[in-house]
């Protein structure tokens, strides 16, 4: 996934509202619907921690209380992942506050993420603009989902290669695989396709970001020595041209236009002769190229390498039959089994909890504001990192948060005990949801509004 021009702004992408409901209210509205009494109190997350140990001594070889439990495991785990990449804003947006000389005592990413915002629209009202490209490479977690479903689906009794609906058969596999093997990993040795970055290439047909050089007869991107002509930017060395409109022959720190001896960002109507970086290469890449519908590689894969069907050895998913398989089978689709769904749905909340993202390739093109390019260029790999996980975290939180307790009373009777881990659980959810709202418009902090 890509976003170009202003930036990711998930905001338009998947609308989300920041809910503010009390613990308290949560949990008394679920249980007074089935006359259960509650004392209201504080809440805190650790009140909902210990509610949702409390599901524990639910009946789990009785389908409707595996369920519950499976439900209150992944609202747990969605909403402490939902706080670290909240964490991991709060961070980020403050490093570049830092390098652009901004407040940085904001501890929340709501209100350091609005410091940084406010600065970009600042710029943007000047005619700067930014632009932005991140790799979206995220895969859920296959062994956490059969680990999961094998004990939730305890009631079940369901064939899943005969029942599995609208998908693929997947098992985790360390072995030969007959049909395709998906490897995720930090790094990995590939020789297929890559869903991410390939490096150690030479001469690739890129059309992606590149890190390197690049023959290509124009660029838009970074190139350390310079654009010899067409050239308009930021340049960080000798401007011939215009310079935010006034005629120059030296230092430029506004918007650049005619030709850079320097390090130069922006497009230019010449070939990069130095090392390119920070933009897309529309010819021949050497060095490394990312992209998220795939590269040809043969070198090293940051992401997702894919082998074609038949693969001898294959560490990884395997979408076929596997010799020595590491995991139970997991539906990628629908399972059609009685009593299975509130299983199938909670397992997939707890394995994209355990989301891996591999390190994003990141880029940021700014023209007409040195200063903010260099602060945003520092810290666009972590930007990068926590715009992943924000996008692969939100859909989830959004289903575990809009559960009812009557979809799991129709897979059977709760009790009071059922009902009670519910209302817990949807109050870490409801936390979930909040926390990851935050990350959202915090994602937004670099789509510049020229007002």
């Amino acid at each position: 996934m890509q976003w170009r021009e202003a930036g990711p702004d998930l905001t338009k992408e998947a609308p989300m509202h920041r809910t503010t409901v009390s613990c308290p209210r949560v949990l008394g509205f679920a249980l007074t619907t089935l006359g259960i009494g509650v004392g209201v109190g504080a809440c805190s997350t650790s009140d909902a921690e210990d509610a949702i140990a409390g599901c524990n001594g639910l009946d789990t070889t009785v389908q409707a209380e595996a369920s519950l439990r499976a439900y209150s495991q992944a609202t747990a785990n969605l909403r402490d992942r939902a706080l670290e990449v909240e964490a991991k804003f709060a961070a980020v947006c403050n490093a570049m506050n830092a390098e652009l000389g901004l407040d940085t005592s904001n501890e929340t990413a709501q209100a350091a993420c609005a410091v940084l915002r406010a600065r970009v629209d600042e710029a943007a009202r000047a005619g700067v603009s930014v632009g932005v490209e991140i790799t979206f490479e995220c895969r859920a977690d296959v062994s956490a989902r059969a680990e999961c479903e094998a004990e939730c689906n305890v009631a079940a009794e369901c064939d899943i290669e005969a029942n599995c609906r609208g998908g693929e058969v997947v098992v985790e596999c360390a072995g030969e695989c007959s049909g395709r093997c998906d490897v995720t990993a930090p790094e990995v040795e590939c020789t297929g396709v890559c869903e991410g970055t390939c490096s150690g290439v030479v001469d690739v047909e890129c059309s992606g970001i590149c890190e390197g050089s690049c023959d290509a007869p124009e660029f838009e991107g970074t190139c350390d020595v310079g654009c010899s002509a067409g050239f308009s930017g930021s340049c960080e060395g000798t401007c011939e041209g215009t310079c935010d409109g006034d005629s120059v022959s030296g230092g430029c720190l506004g918007l650049c236009e005619g030709s850079c001896e320097g390090r130069a960002t922006g497009s230019c109507q010449a070939a990069c002769e130095g090392e390119f970086s920070g933009g897309r290469c529309e010819g021949q890449c050497t060095g490394s190229c990312s992209a998220s519908a795939g590269i040809d590689c043969d070198g090293t894969c940051q992401g997702t390498c894919v082998y074609s069907e038949g693969s001898a050895e294959c560490h990884g998913s395997c979408h076929g039959e596997c010799d020595a398989e590491v995991s139970p089978p997991v539906c990628e689709g629908q399972l059609d089994c009685e009593g299975s769904a509130e299983c199938s749905s909670s397992c997939e909340a707890q394995a994209s909890a355990k989301v891996d993202c591999p390190p994003p390739t990141a880029s940021v093109v700014v023209i007409g504001d040195v200063e903010l390019q260099q602060a945003l260029s520092a810290h666009i790999q972590a930007w990068g990192e926590a715009v992943n996980l924000t996008i692969a975290l939100h859909e989830p939180i959004v289903e575990v948060a809009s559960k009812t307790l009557a979809a799991f009373e129709a897979v059977g009777e709760v009790g009071v005990a059922g009902a009670s881990c519910f209302a817990s659980s949807l109050s870490a959810a409801v936390q979930a949801e909040a926390s990851i709202s935050v990350s959202v418009e915090a994602s937004a902090s670099l789509s510049a509004e020229a007002g």
